[in-house]
């Protein structure tokens, strides 16, 4: 496990954004999937800025959903889809076709089966930027999910729901189910970032990093990845700026 200590949020985003623009730069038909949430936009702007500046190019890179909710419309406010699209394929001009993207209207087991398909057709996932859950989910990967879970259909806790009310307003906005890429799906990327950022996520990273690799903390099973990198704050360290 690399660790990446960055002095502030901005650091940590600058860092990110170097890693994927590196990754694209060694292999542009690359396909990566990104996270959604407050911690990665930083280094969404970063990399929107790096390919108008000519610094990388993303027009052959292709992009796989970390996870969607379901059960709710394709047009649905909510769906994550749309959130990564505003805030980041829009911006770099990505194609909707460059995407894997979960349909929330399609027979989750259905669906579940074909985005599989479709990674493993397009010769597995280069690089997955993962965020870091309050419970130590990965993706919507909750506690108690097999290291060999495959994409699925999930129940999300109510730690995540509480979480997750923050950006809908309410506990009742939040779907109660999701699709999501397995750790095992994770686990066979070619090279993983997690990027956790801000104090309120010291205590669960400090476990990350040091706890025993158990399902009871999803983030630790993929740790044990041989390209597995860390990138966090100061403060998600526990570390004075």
């Amino acid at each position: 496990m690399k660790l990446i200590d960055a002095a502030d949020y901005a650091e940590l985003s600058r860092a990110a954004a170097g890693i994927v623009v590196e990754q694209v730069r060694k292999r542009p038909d690359s396909l990566l999937v990104l996270p959604t949430g407050n911690t990665p936009v930083g280094m969404f702007r970063d990399l929107v800025a790096a390919a108008h500046n000519g610094d990388v190019d993303f027009s052959r890179a292709r992009f796989a959903m970390l996870d969607e909710y379901a059960g709710i419309g394709r047009n649905d406010e909510r769906r994550l889809y749309h959130w990564i699209r505003k805030e980041l394929f829009d911006p770099l001009g990505v194609r909707p076709g460059a995407v894997i993207a979960f349909d929330p209207e399609a027979d989750p087991e259905c669906e579940a089966r074909f985005v599989e398909q479709r990674i493993a057709r397009q010769g597995g996932i280069d690089l997955a930027v993962l965020g870091l859950g309050p419970n130590g989910h990965i993706a919507m990967n909750e506690p108690g999910s097999d290291a060999d879970s495959r994409t699925r259909l999930v129940t999300l806790t109510p730690a995540t729901i509480r979480s997750n009310a923050a950006y809908w307003g309410s506990e009742a906005k939040v779907p109660r189910k999701g699709l999501t890429l397995g750790l095992g799906t994770l686990a066979e990327a070619r090279a993983l970032v997690l990027l956790v950022a801000g104090g309120g996520k010291a205590a669960i990273l400090e476990r990350v990093l040091n706890a025993a690799p158990s399902d009871a903390i999803p983030a630790a099973i993929l740790g044990a990845h041989p390209a597995f990198t860390v990138v966090a704050d100061r403060a998600a360290l526990g570390l004075h700026a």
